[in-house]
């Protein structure tokens, strides 16, 4: 691995960078009921804390132990300066985040209830992060990229053939899109990747089908190493013709935001460390396990010695 420049000067190796967006996410929760027009009603508990697929699953990797970058953009609003101080008391690089001197607010406020959830959402309307990607690819070498939801950009094909020149391995995970693989510049895309990561759910929309078989049969038409989250049922893959299982790992559910997130984490720390499949399963279901234990989607994540302690249990 090379050596890249940090914002202080110093030299530091990276496992993996994440680009992708920012979210604030503002979470009132204990509600005894849905707010109708011109009434107020209170929650028992409010917590702000870092949301979206980049900032959780960067934050999931740094506290298992991983040197990890997330290439996004910051403004000059109270959030973005927010999401500035979590980064730097989780001890996450900042040399890969372009600082606009413009409001940059991405927010969302839920209403989180035992069953169901409600939000609204704020953001500022300017270019995607692709560009500032691009830009720095050339300039970078890691390991590993991840790619927090599924990217549908022509550019994209021709910038994932340069990582591979460069001996950077690729994982992204879905979220939910409207395309299909009937769509070419979808495969194409995914064709390109050493791992995808959707739901089961997400799998089943992009092949057409209410199999999840039949899903990932597709998926692994063009992809190397299928993975699939499966909620209650624990998670999936498909890698090097065999399938693997591992169960879910029992939780008490407070929140369900992040925890796809926070399993992409377990997966990649397993993975880059060279273990076997059923391991990276495994890791990625005791992370959105511990995930869904607390308000939003970073609030209760992992550390790796709680990781390793209960890796230790008999």
């Amino acid at each position: 691995m090379e050596l890249i420049p940090t914002e202080n000067g110093a030299d530091s190796t990276y496992d993996v960078l994440i680009p992708g967006d920012y979210f604030c996410d503002v979470i009132f929760t204990g509600l005894t009921e849905f707010p109708a027009l011109n009434t107020e009603i209170y929650s028992t508990h409010l917590n702000v804390v870092p949301g979206g697929g980049a900032l959780n699953t960067t934050i999931g990797l740094r506290r298992l132990g991983m040197n990890v970058g997330w290439v996004g953009r910051l403004g000059n609003d109270f959030f973005s300066a927010f999401i500035d101080q979590v980064l730097q008391r989780e001890g996450i690089s900042t040399a890969f985040i372009e600082r606009l001197d413009q409001p940059l607010r991405r927010v969302t406020v839920a209403l989180s209830y035992p069953e169901d959830r409600a939000f609204v959402s704020y953001v500022d309307d300017i270019p995607d992060w692709m560009d500032h990607a691009l830009a720095l690819l050339e300039h970078i070498h890691v390991r590993h990229i991840h790619f927090p939801g599924l990217v549908i950009d022509s550019r994209l094909p021709s910038m994932l053939d340069r990582c591979h020149q460069l001996r950077m391995s690729l994982s992204m995970d879905c979220q939910y899109r409207g395309e299909t693989l009937s769509d070419p510049l979808v495969s194409e895309i995914l064709a390109r990747l050493d791992i995808f990561m959707p739901n089961a759910r997400e799998a089943m929309r992009l092949a057409q089908t209410d199999q999840i078989e039949e899903a990932v049969s597709a998926l692994a038409g063009l992809v190397p190493y299928v993975v699939i989250k499966e909620g209650e049922a624990g998670s999936r893959a498909k890698y090097q013709e065999q399938h693997y299982h591992s169960p879910v790992v029992p939780a008490e559910v407070v929140d369900t935001t992040g925890a796809g997130d926070a399993f992409n984490a377990g997966f990649l720390a397993a993975y880059l460390q060279g273990r076997e499949p059923v391991e990276c399963l495994t890791w990625g279901n005791f992370c959105g396990s511990r995930c869904v234990r607390g308000i939003g989607g970073t609030s209760t994540l992992p550390t790796i010695e709680e990781l390793q302690q209960w890796l230790r249990q008999p």
